[in-house]
């Protein structure tokens, strides 16, 4: 069975990717001139308006890329651990491959490049990195991030022998789980930083696309466990332990109620300008996308599961 340094990776990178998307997305949705220390267009008239603009905005992209940025190596740091010697991980890189450990491990590595730059532009001044690179990287920083989102599933779809896993719903509940967690974590991020208030309608967006994700997660988990329990009898088992056996309390509460309700109602009926509600929702959202990633992985059952983990991570 795959350990727990394993779900910390899934749900570390998964949170981390998330997170970045979302500050690159709204970065992409910020007009140039007012993310950019060059003056343009009628604002050339007022030079120093862009610094004005810049600063104004880097204690929010600031944090934001912080925040996945740190969540995703503490993710690969996590895999390193997983794999047991610092040198197995750097095998993956000089040995290539196409198992999926391998494939995700480059994954994390173009995520980590591309968003060290975006962070160290917002960190120590847009200025300072040019234009196009800067441009280049939100654009890398976009897939990178899209991928990893969609390989933390499809890592654990892979393997066929475990059927509860072996589903489509897997890889699309997991992606859009990362987002909704990343969301979360960027939020948390510009409020720890100091400046919810200022980002108020930002953030407010921030969290009715949050609840937009939120309710498309429920819909893929229950689709996953509907899809489970009209399958074979190992799948229907694995539902059935997940719904009313053994981690069913831990499933309903921090999964169900914690990771879903609590942040959807406060995502729906909540104010974005306070900040320890915000944070409040950070922690719900990251607690059930964790657990979330635990019980999945706990329920999965299979004749010859070590076969099949080892032939992932390129043993076999």
């Amino acid at each position: 069975m795959l350990g727990e340094m394993t779900i910390w990776y899934l749900f570390l990178a998964g949170a981390g990717a998330g997170a970045l998307l979302g500050a690159a997305a709204l970065e992409f949705l910020t007009p140039y001139a007012e993310r950019c220390a060059e003056p343009r267009g009628t604002l050339a008239d007022h030079p120093a308006a862009p610094f004005v603009a810049a600063e104004a905005l880097r204690p929010f992209f600031g944090p934001a890329y912080g925040a996945g940025l740190a969540a995703v190596l503490l993710g690969m740091f996590c895999l390193m651990a997983d794999l047991g010697r610092p040198d197995r991980l750097l095998d993956l890189f000089l040995s290539p491959s196409l198992s999926f450990i391998s494939v995700g491990a480059y994954l994390l590595l173009a995520l980590v490049l591309c968003a060290a730059l975006s962070a160290a532009a917002w960190s120590f001044g847009v200025s300072s990195i040019p234009r196009w690179l800067a441009g280049v990287a939100r654009v890398g920083l976009v897939a990178s991030a899209l991928a990893v989102m969609a390989y933390t599933g499809l890592f654990l779809a892979s393997l066929r022998a475990i059927l509860f896993w072996y589903s489509p719903w897997l890889p699309v509940l997991f992606a859009v789980s990362a987002l909704s967690t990343g969301l979360g974590l960027l939020a948390g991020a510009v409020a720890i930083g100091g400046a919810p208030d200022r980002f108020a309608t930002t953030l407010r967006r921030v969290q009715r696309v949050d609840a937009v994700a939120i309710v498309a997660e429920a819909l893929l988990l229950a689709a996953l466990l509907i899809t489970a329990l009209a399958g074979d009898d190992t799948a229907r088992a694995s539902a059935q332990v997940l719904l009313v056996g053994p981690l069913a309390p831990t499933f309903w509460l921090f999964v169900v109620v914690i990771g879903l309700g609590v942040p959807l109602v406060g995502d729906l009926a909540g104010r974005a300008d306070g900040s320890r509600l915000m944070l409040l929702a950070t922690a719900c959202l990251l607690m059930g996308g964790f657990f979330l990633r635990w019980c999945v992985v706990r329920v999965g059952t299979a004749p010859d599961v070590a076969a099949f983990v080892a032939a992932a991570f390129g043993m076999g």
